[in-house]
């Protein structure tokens, strides 16, 4: 069984936690993969959108007379041939998402946690409280331990620390509920509380 140095927010160590053996397990590539592909298919939202013939306003009346005009028959100014006519096979709003069933998903977060375990980016704090709502305040304790990127597990979001972070597109914070596999590898670190890592395993006990 794994076990983890547990900070205070000036770097320093102020006791230990042991790991559940998932946390040494090696990581599923693949299913990894899979997920990562989901999420980033799963925030496209697919807005292109084009008009048919029958989408289009106007055309209601028979553009010329059918015959004597010299000109091919017209039965709307709105048919895809004519100016301001509507669009063949054009785009229209797609759902982008692919499914991923909750057994891989879990197995998918599982796997990036332990690789973040393995490669000594995961932070284990026993609390994150901020005196006041600053971005500095954040920033210096970021850089009390050495972050570039991170992704900041709390049980909840207090006020001061939603408010530090709003301003940080190289921070977030999220709680357990929220934590998912593509949040954790596009950033550098994996910020964790202590009472956070309890319920990142509690979840993956039942």
């Amino acid at each position: 069984m794994a076990q983890v140095d547990i900070y205070n927010i000036n770097r320093e160590v102020v006791g230990k936690v042991d790991l559940a053996s998932w946390w040494d397990e090696a990581p599923n590539e693949a299913l990894v993969h899979q997920a990562v592909v989901s999420a980033l298919a799963g925030m496209r939202r697919g807005t292109a959108s084009s008009k048919g013939r029958s989408a289009v306003r106007g055309g209601g009346r028979k553009p010329f007379r059918q015959k004597g005009t010299g000109r091919a028959r017209q039965g709307t100014i709105r048919a895809p041939q004519m100016r301001g006519g509507g669009v063949v096979f054009g785009p229209h709003p797609r759902d982008f998402s692919k499914s991923l069933n909750r057994k891989m998903s879990r197995k998918a977060l599982q796997s990036v946690l332990a690789y973040r375990a393995g490669t000594g980016t995961l932070v284990v704090l026993d609390e994150v409280a901020l005196e006041t709502p600053k971005t500095r305040e954040l920033v210096l304790m970021m850089d009390r331990l050495d972050v570039i990127s991170a992704l900041v597990v709390v049980q909840s979001v207090s006020e001061e620390l939603g408010r530090a972070s709003s301003n940080l597109n190289w921070v977030k914070v999220v709680t357990v509920d929220r934590v998912n596999t593509y949040d954790i590898l596009a950033h550098e670190k994996l910020i964790v509380t202590k009472g956070a890592l309890e319920g990142l395993e509690g979840a993956f006990a039942q």
